[in-house]
């Protein structure tokens, strides 16, 4: 009796599955290819120009009733488009297409090497809000000031009053300076690339953590210049092989970043950063500090 039972209900459930799996397989299916075509219209129009950077997309719920869709679907569409690079969302504001006539390399954005993996290579600000503190700055800006200036060439080192505000900030991180001291530049690539212009020339020696940041190396062989490594230890470079690399070789320069290291992340204690300044001294060494990430450590010492 069992076993018929099991063989009669096997014979009258199977076909009822399988009915129900056709079925659900065309509910499913349908919607679902017209997800990915509305993706693919998206895209084509988006890469053609049809919809250029900064157009505002219809709302989710604008999306899901024009095409007749469920509201989960139409943000997948979005989804989807996001996570191809295609358009950004932006919460309280809406979906708005990206740039992306840069060929791959070339932008501010770069992919995402893989899951679970963080590309070192880059920087990337994480401040929660920030695009909502950009865009009140930039209304404020907008709404005071000289603005007009802002039309026309601007000084190459910066405005005296802005360099005066800067001047004014390093004091405060322990170095002080006067405004004609300081020079604004368009970030610390372009700092270090003017730096090494002015105080170095072609065939010059300069001493470097044997792991340093890599847009220095880069510089450096775009100039001609020869970097001798200095061995590092958990704290700080090998200073004694810095000194005896200086009696062996005539390094012009140290290039060096004390506080918050990139990529070690040390902050070198006082004491080491006297032993640095000694060593300099002696051998009439140029101090190429790289401070780009000292505003991120709490009370480290002086700048060297």
């Amino acid at each position: 009796m069992i076993v018929f039972a099991a063989g009669c209900l096997e014979r009258i459930v199977w076909p009822t599955i399988k009915t129900i799996k056709k079925l659900s397989w065309i509910h499913l299916e349908m919607p679902r290819s017209r997800y990915k075509s509305l993706v693919d219209t998206f895209a084509t129009d988006i890469r053609c120009g049809r919809l250029p950077p900064g157009t505002r997309l219809p709302t989710h719920r604008q999306l899901a009733e024009s095409e007749g869709l469920a509201l989960v679907t139409a943000s997948r569409v979005y989804a989807e488009l996001e996570a191809m690079g295609l358009v950004s969302g932006e919460t309280g504001r809406g979906t708005f297409v990206r740039e992306t006539s840069l060929p791959p390399g070339h932008g501010v954005d770069q992919p995402e090497v893989a899951a679970g993996v963080m590309d070192l290579n880059f920087n990337y600000p994480s401040l929660p809000g920030q695009a909502d503190l950009l865009r009140n700055a930039l209304r404020q800006l907008a709404l005071s000031g000289d603005l007009e200036s802002h039309l026309r060439y601007q000084p190459h080192g910066g405005r005296l009053h802005e360099r005066a505000s800067v001047a004014s900030h390093l004091r405060t991180r322990g170095l002080s300076v006067e405004a004609g001291q300081v020079l604004i530049v368009s970030g610390a690539q372009h700092g270090l690339a003017v730096t090494m212009m002015a105080l170095l020339k072609p065939g010059d020696v300069i001493a470097a953590d044997a792991l340093t940041y890599s847009g220095f190396k880069v510089l450096a062989q775009a100039l001609h210049l020869e970097i001798v490594p200095i061995p590092v230890t958990e704290t700080g470079p090998d200073l004694d092989a810095l000194d005896t690399l200086c009696r062996r070789r005539s390094v012009r320069a140290v290039y060096t970043m004390p506080t918050l290291h990139n990529p070690l992340g040390w902050v070198m204690d006082a004491a080491w950063r006297n032993q640095l300044v000694s060593i300099a001294r002696a051998h009439d060494l140029l101090i190429i500090e790289d401070a780009a990430y000292a505003f991120l450590a709490t009370d480290p010492p002086p700048p060297v």
